[in-house]
């Protein structure tokens, strides 16, 4: 996929060794949490909740 900008995003990275094994290791990427989907079906929520209690 070819895009126009470019954007840099830094990784948070945990790298444990492999028990067992010589000069190996596992690599975990720690990734953020999206809350914009939550806020969005708590929005929704809240309004379904308003017009069915008013």
């Amino acid at each position: 996929m070819i895009l126009d900008k470019e954007s840099e995003v830094q990784r948070k990275l945990k790298i444990e060794p492999i028990e067992g094994s010589y000069n190996s290791y596992a690599v975990h990427e720690k990734e953020k949490r999206d809350w914009s989907g939550n806020i969005y079906l708590a929005c929704v929520a809240a309004i379904l909740a308003i017009s069915f209690f008013t």
